[in-house]
């Protein structure tokens, strides 16, 4: 018998009118006549509750964000790959977030839960415990004077407007740092979709498709994966790479990439460490279905017009 059974009874009725009847907090608030809060206050004890050893792990601040993920009740698709970061990043968090997932086994679809990172390479969530590395903050990377800012004149696709999505403000995990672009271009709209597309419930991203990202150097253990995700008209791509060299006097950057007069960068990292691990997502610009590939690149510069040295490269498209 799962633990929801043994909820206090306003607890229970919470968490379980939010799964099946995919309701926000607000809207459970309207039907039981109670402040919203109080939906949020009680469907979050519960959660603590089903998973107590894992939810002791993580901060408060992550349980919540985690808790608001696997509930469908973050506001957009930059909160969800935030949160999808988190999990593929934190061992811990992804530990707890799974034994939710079988406690809630029932009550409703629930988002996507990424693979949780090898033991060796896991980079722990804040309060963890753990001796290892700590891991960045995305305030923190945001506030390093060394970011790659979009051009002054947009051209076509050569180095075209660098249109990100801010992805959050201080979440403390290892992530990839975007930025907002200097042009006026919007979102790509969402292609038709693949067959390969995985579709999640109504209001969650869309996995259109994955490619896999292989070493440029022969013997390397580097390896990476990409995903396409869309989400209500906008697409965005969510990378994980391991096994990587740590940073020193470089940083790691995305690019879209045909030739080397036809590329367009994307974001940038903050340090990786001892983890050896990236991850981390944006949105995609309204042009990125001109591109066939994805390099991860090594550069020294803070605005190169053109790929470094190349890391990790693999097959990209909107169709799958």
């Amino acid at each position: 018998m799962s633990r929801l059974d043994e909820l206090p009874p306003d607890q229970r009725a919470a968490l379980t009118i939010l799964l099946r009847r995919r309701k926000t907090y607000a809207e459970v608030a309207g039907m039981l006549g109670i402040p919203e809060r109080a939906v949020h206050d009680r469907a979050h004890a519960g959660l603590a509750v089903l998973a107590p050893a894992l939810a002791r792990e993580l901060d408060p601040a992550l349980r919540q964000e985690i808790g608001d993920y696997l509930l469908s009740q973050q506001p957009g698709v930059a909160e969800r790959l935030r949160t999808r970061t988190l999990l593929s990043s934190s061992a811990a968090a992804s530990r707890w977030a799974s034994a939710l997932a079988g406690e809630l086994a029932g009550t409703g679809e629930l988002p996507e839960i990424p693979p949780a990172p090898a033991p060796a390479t896991a980079s722990p969530a804040k309060g963890s415990g753990s001796g290892a590395e700590a891991p960045y903050s995305l305030a923190e990377a945001a506030a390093s004077p060394d970011l790659w800012e979009p051009p002054a004149a947009p051209s076509s696709r050569v180095g075209g407007a660098l249109l990100l999505a801010a992805i959050a403000a201080a979440v403390i995990v290892v992530v990839i740092l975007v930025f907002g672009g200097g042009g006026t271009k919007k979102a790509s709209t969402v292609a038709s979709t693949p067959t390969t597309a995985t579709t999640g419930k109504t209001g969650e991203p869309k996995v259109l498709s994955r490619f896999t990202l292989k070493p440029t150097v022969a013997n390397s253990r580097s390896k990476g994966t990409l995903e396409i995700l869309s989400e209500g008209g906008r697409q965005a791509f969510y990378i994980q790479a391991e096994h990587i060299p740590a940073t020193r006097h470089f940083f790691y950057a995305i690019w879209l990439y045909n030739s080397p007069t036809s590329a367009l960068p994307l974001s940038k990292s903050p340090p990786v460490g001892k983890s050896h691990r990236l991850a981390g997502a944006a949105l995609l610009p309204e042009n990125a279905g001109e591109f066939h590939e994805i390099l991860l690149t090594r550069e020294t510069t803070t605005k190169p017009t053109h790929p470094g040295h190349v890391v990790l490269r693999g097959h990209f498209s909107l169709s799958g």
